[in-house]
């Protein structure tokens, strides 16, 4: 068998180290459109927010288009790292975009602690098909791959070249996914690393990449003058203390009621939307129920699907936003939860019992402990 031979490099070293760099940025924007393109199902949409943002695509620009440089520095074949990075963006983007068929909200970081479930989570999901605009960014990018085929000698490092270039860029696209690359990084680029967004917003402002990104590296927030382990059981003792006392001077119940607390994800009165007329009350025994018991408005800081969020956020009164970012807040252990007091547990101090149903099983988002 004969040996392949390496195709030839075109041109001084110089042209070639400069066209190797240019098309690492062309193919990190157009991975970076074609992700936001799949996201949010329009071009123009795409547009409106570079228009609006224009330093959050190019940033995003910048992070896909270092790792397209290094890897195709450290494999030679600058078409075949622009294969790889595209299919890896292709691919986030799609789980964005199923999450977000799902349960109506995009992607986060504590997403990926469902990964040993994803095939539990499709089969709840049911039936889930690419969109159109997959296919369509999927097809651009074949184009720009294809562009860097045909110019494959003139983006050829080799020697030293190669080696430096390499090392160099591994160093920097190292920097750029750390800490104090992120902060300064951000700062160039005018992103926020300091102030925690709901994910709905971040995606928004910053694109699925940029917001996933900032979140790995959002700077920790300084404790308050005095905070520690001591002043906060002090605070608890405190507030124990008030408890013992208003329930002492509370006079005793003739009887105490039964309370049922019903969580419904897809629940909504319909009558709270304007300009809607019924022949008929469409929700009469809810509202039956709520004329003869207390009742009110609860306000959730979630939008969409959620359930184990959805029931931290009620009954310990904290949300997401009051954990790390990767947090999968339901897969905290049992000494994480023993440090709340949950709302049940108001009652069963005073002679209450709980229990608690649910409607589907232990499969999904640990309900067992949580």
């Amino acid at each position: 068998m004969k040996r392949q031979k390496r195709p030839r490099a075109l041109g001084p070293v110089w042209l070639r180290w400069v066209m190797f760099l240019g098309g690492s940025l062309c193919m990190g924007l157009a991975v970076a459109v074609a992700v936001q393109w799949v996201v949010t199902g329009s071009l123009s949409i795409v547009w409106e927010w570079f228009v609006k943002w224009p330093t959050y695509l190019l940033l995003t620009g910048v992070l896909y288009g270092a790792v397209v440089f290094t890897l195709g520095a450290l494999l030679g074949r600058l078409w075949l790292s622009a294969i790889l990075v595209g299919v890896a963006g292709l691919v986030l983007s799609l789980v964005d975009y199923f999450k977000t068929a799902i349960n109506g909200t995009p992607l986060v970081l504590a997403d990926f602690g469902l990964a040993a479930q994803v095939g539990e989570v499709a089969g709840v999901a049911g039936e889930l098909r690419p969109p159109v605009d997959f296919w369509m960014a999927m097809i651009a990018l074949g184009m720009c791959v294809g562009i860097l085929i045909l110019v494959r000698r003139l983006t050829l490092l080799t020697g030293r070249c190669r080696f430096v270039t390499f090392s160099v860029a591994l160093a920097l696209t190292i920097g750029l996914f750390s800490t104090q690359g992120a902060q300064a990084a951000g700062a160039v680029f005018q992103v926020d690393v300091n102030t925690r967004l709901a994910a709905a917003n971040s995606h928004d402002t910053y694109g699925l990449t940029l917001s996933l990104w900032r979140d790995c590296f959002l700077q920790a927030k300084k404790s308050p003058e005095g905070y520690s382990e001591a002043y906060m059981e002090q605070v608890l003792a405190r507030i124990d203390e008030i408890l013992t006392e208003d329930s002492a001077d509370a006079p005793a119940a003739a009887v105490q009621p039964n309370i049922i607390v019903a969580q419904s994800e897809s629940f909504y009165d319909l009558t709270r939307l304007p300009g809607l007329q019924y022949e008929r009350d469409p929700l009469e025994n809810f509202h039956a129920l709520e004329s003869e018991g207390i009742s009110g408005t609860f306000h959730s800081h979630y939008l969409g699907y959620g359930t184990g969020y959805l029931e931290m956020s009620m009954l310990y009164g904290i949300t997401e936003l009051d954990f790390g970012a990767g947090t999968n807040i339901c897969f905290l252990e049992d000494d994480a939860y023993e440090k709340f007091d949950a709302l049940p547990e108001q009652y069963t101090k005073s002679g209450y019992r709980a229990e608690m149903l649910h409607g589907y099983n232990d499969s999904l988002y640990n309900r067992t402990v949580t």
